[in-house]
């Protein structure tokens, strides 16, 4: 929850308790301890495992979609139903791309396609998939990146018992990659948050205002290598703002 705020009106420091946490990646990771009270699902050829799902829902969800459903499916099964707070600063941006080529072609966009790339369209198959009625909130990138959604989480915690946030993203088309640092791979992070002072591990951040353009993350971000990895502090800098985390034990 909320602890302060600074000159922007923007939180200074947001502490949670973290219950759970779920990731996976299209790619093989090296055998690693990550964060506790967590998991990270099998690899699985490259291919999020959706088994929960009937064929026809399952054929219907791009490999984004895939990874994003299955982490946040876990934590649903961990811990019931929950308000959620998906992020991606592209989404399904290999979808957007088709479309536009179509149109510079002078073709009509497909209807169900671009259905398939809106930037809630991965938040409401998961809550579809996963029958929930509860709010979710469609987050894209911006200068506080990842950690808006830890903004937004906070906010909600305020009227709720325990929130879901959903972080995922792919590479880049090719063309785009010249311009734009971005994923190298495929890969979705969910946590369960709940007030800070609860039974379980707590998860400080604290935003420290700074000028400049934040530095390029070429692959995961860096909290994110952080939760895989096991490491329970660090930083990272953003556009107008340095996020530091910490991850303590619970008291």
């Amino acid at each position: 929850m909320t602890n302060s705020t600074d000159a922007t009106g923007l939180e200074r420091s947001l502490a949670f308790t973290l219950k759970h946490w779920c990731f996976w990646q299209a790619a093989q990771l090296p055998e690693t301890s990550g964060w506790p009270d967590g998991e990270i699902l099998p690899y699985n050829q490259g291919n999020a495992d959706v088994g929960f799902l009937p064929a026809m829902q399952r054929r219907r969800l791009s490999p984004l979609a895939r990874a994003a459903c299955a982490v946040a499916w876990r934590c649903r099964s961990e811990n019931g139903d929950m308000p959620s707070v998906f992020f991606s600063n592209h989404g399904e941006s290999q979808y957007y791309f088709e479309m536009l080529e179509a149109l510079a072609e002078g073709e009509h966009v497909s209807p169900s396609r671009f259905s398939q790339c809106v930037h809630n369209a991965i938040a409401g198959l998961s809550s579809f998939h996963s029958s929930s009625y509860l709010p979710y909130v469609a987050l894209a990138g911006g200068t506080e990146g990842l950690f808006s959604v830890f903004l937004e989480a906070g906010g909600m915690l305020l009227d709720v018992s325990r929130v879901l946030v959903v972080c995922y993203e792919q590479p880049l088309p090719e063309v785009y990659q010249a311009y734009l640092p971005g994923s190298q791979t495929t890969w979705a992070l969910a946590m369960t948050l709940t007030r800070a002072g609860g039974a379980g591990r707590q998860l400080r951040l604290t935003r420290e205002p700074a000028n400049g353009p934040a530095l390029p993350e070429n692959g995961l971000p860096k909290l994110v290598q952080a939760v895989i990895a096991g490491q329970r502090s660090g930083s990272c800098r953003q556009d107008r703002a340095i996020w530091h985390w910490r991850l303590d034990d619970a008291s």
